[in-house]
């Protein structure tokens, strides 16, 4: 029997904890250990690899500063520039509040979506920008669940003509 794949927005109708176990079921072969202490310590006693200045995707692309935060861009009546963006950007680097070591695999999807990354000779790591949740209910690991897994109920039969 031939099944199609539910699209982004019935996903994201589907009863929360569904999506939350699909979610939770495709990040746990990839998220290998909290290194949260560890990344911090190695930047304080200046371990290259671990530096502040080695953090990949530290700020936001002109999308991200528009979708989320074009409200905090003070504009008095004027259009946004190229300026306003890239002065917004670096005044307001992303704020990682958790390290995680992760797969290979992970961290390739993590840099498609601009999350900060630490890719260095002893491992890679994910600099969440979220705590205080589980990882599961974060919107963009769940975008990445829905686009790359392939569980069953992401799946509906497909309609004989």
């Amino acid at each position: 029997m031939n099944k199609i794949k539910i699209t982004k927005e019935e996903f994201f109708n589907m009863d929360n904890g569904i999506v939350q176990d699909i979610t939770q079921k495709f990040i746990y072969p990839h998220i290998l250990r909290n290194q949260s202490s560890l990344i911090i310590d190695l930047d304080t006693f200046g371990v290259n690899g671990f530096l502040y200045e080695d953090i990949e995707n530290l700020f936001m692309t002109d999308e991200e500063i528009i979708k989320w935060h074009l409200d905090d861009i003070e504009i008095e009546g004027k259009e946004i520039t190229a300026e306003d963006l890239d002065d917004f950007r670096y005044d307001n680097p992303k704020e990682i509040y958790e390290w995680y070591l992760v797969s290979d695999w992970f961290i390739n999807k993590l840099r498609e979506i601009n999350e900060p990354i630490l890719d260095n000779d002893y491992g890679e790591y994910w600099g969440r920008c979220c705590t205080g949740q589980a990882i599961y209910l974060d919107y963009e690991i769940q975008e990445l669940a829905y686009k790359y897994s392939h569980d069953e109920r992401l799946y509906k039969n497909a309609e004989v003509a």
